[in-house]
């Protein structure tokens, strides 16, 4: 039996999306700036995809912008944004958000990288205290990718609103697996297309807030990103989106469902796990900390169980210090090294949880 628990490094594509991004690719070869009529039909899908979108969204549609995906949504609204000035964000944020701001502390940027604590996630109080009169950028994930664990996005939204400072939310480790609302206060929002079972390479930012572009050439995406559209990818993403008004909140309640099905599970046969993370957690994500044996040992005992699962983000897979996420919520080293993360998907079934559950109480 093969067992897919690995959705928040990527997710299946849906066939419906595939069904849409095959249609289009089925189409005449054509640039969407080009002037023919064949370059034409292809700028009016994207103008089709982003009205799909925005509708969705409930946004404007001149407000979104089509790039490679969440890391390049995210750069661009960081070094537009955050240079010159002060930034606050958190420890346990994604790579993409950490390394670039650690690009643009050496560019002359302060950054207040908020701490955690064993609930995993920060609090409003925490940013309030850590505004400074040069603060001109917030930047937070909707819930983090490794332990689900969510911020109060609304809470710290009206507060960024009161002081007039733009709030980034990155929206990947959250969006499309429950109701999100873009409430008043949030600045930006990014998403990432392979994580909603849409197409890799695909990302959407939606911003009110105005940024310079990061990539220049073309006039593009309303001069915000040059470089010729990825219009099948982008029909797709406008698929995927659609798909969630119709998936949620049903998937939402089956995901949590079954979610928490493995935990207690797991949790009777197994008494000493450890579920990391004590705040509102995203339905679909667990990390689970088995005391006295090695993650990664287990890891590809249970990839050849034909389980895929994952010792934290996959963008720092074969990184041998333990999670950058667990380390900033005061999991000791071995506890962390100890850590597997399990995310499931709309697609998930009662019997795969089950036979993964019977798996692990055999290898442990």
């Amino acid at each position: 039996m093969n067992v897919y628990l690995d959705n928040n490094a990527t997710t299946p594509i849906d066939p419906r999306v595939l069904e849409a991004m095959v249609e289009q690719l089925q189409h005449s070869p054509a640039n969407p700036s080009s002037t023919h009529r064949f370059g034409q039909m292809a700028r009016q899908a994207i103008r089709g995809a982003r009205a799909q979108i925005a509708r969705a969204l409930r946004v404007k549609e001149e407000e979104l912008t089509f790039t490679s995906g969440a890391t390049e949504a995210l750069a661009t609204l960081l070094l537009s944004l955050g240079k010159n000035g002060h930034i606050i964000t958190s420890a346990i944020e994604h790579l993409s958000i950490l390394q670039t701001a650690h690009h643009l502390e050496k560019q002359g940027s302060g950054v207040t990288y908020l701490p955690v604590g064993s609930s995993g996630a920060v609090s409003r109080a925490q940013v309030e205290v850590a505004i400074t009169p040069k603060t001109g950028l917030i930047v937070l994930g909707s819930a983090n990718s490794e332990t689900g664990v969510k911020n109060p996005i609304e809470e710290i939204a009206e507060l960024a609103a009161s002081r007039e400072i733009p709030f980034v939310v990155d929206g990947v480790g959250l969006f499309g697996k429950e109701p999100m609302a873009l409430v008043p206060g949030i600045s930006a929002f990014v998403v990432a297309g392979h994580k909603i079972h849409g197409p890799p390479g695909i990302g959407l930012l939606w911003a009110k807030a105005s940024f310079e572009p990061l990539l220049r050439g073309g006039g593009q995406e309303f001069k915000r990103r040059a470089g010729t559209e990825n219009v099948p990818a982008i029909v797709g993403l406008a698929k995927a989106i659609e798909l969630l008004s119709n998936e949620l909140p049903a998937a939402t309640e089956r995901m949590r469902r079954l979610r928490n099905r493995l935990e207690s599970r797991l949790k009777e046969a197994i008494p000493s796990i450890l579920i990391n993370g004590t705040g509102p957690r995203a339905p679909h994500v667990s990390s689970i900390t088995f005391p006295d044996q090695d993650g990664e040992l287990l890891l590809i005992k249970l990839d050849e169980a034909g389980i895929a699962i994952s010792l934290g983000s996959a963008c720092s897979s074969g990184a041998l210090e333990p999670s950058h996420v667990l380390r900033a919520m005061g999991v000791p080293h071995d506890l962390a090294r100890s850590s597997l993360r399990f995310s499931l998907s709309r697609l998930t079934t009662e019997e795969e949880i089950d036979y993964c559950v019977k798996t692990l109480v055999g290898l442990c």
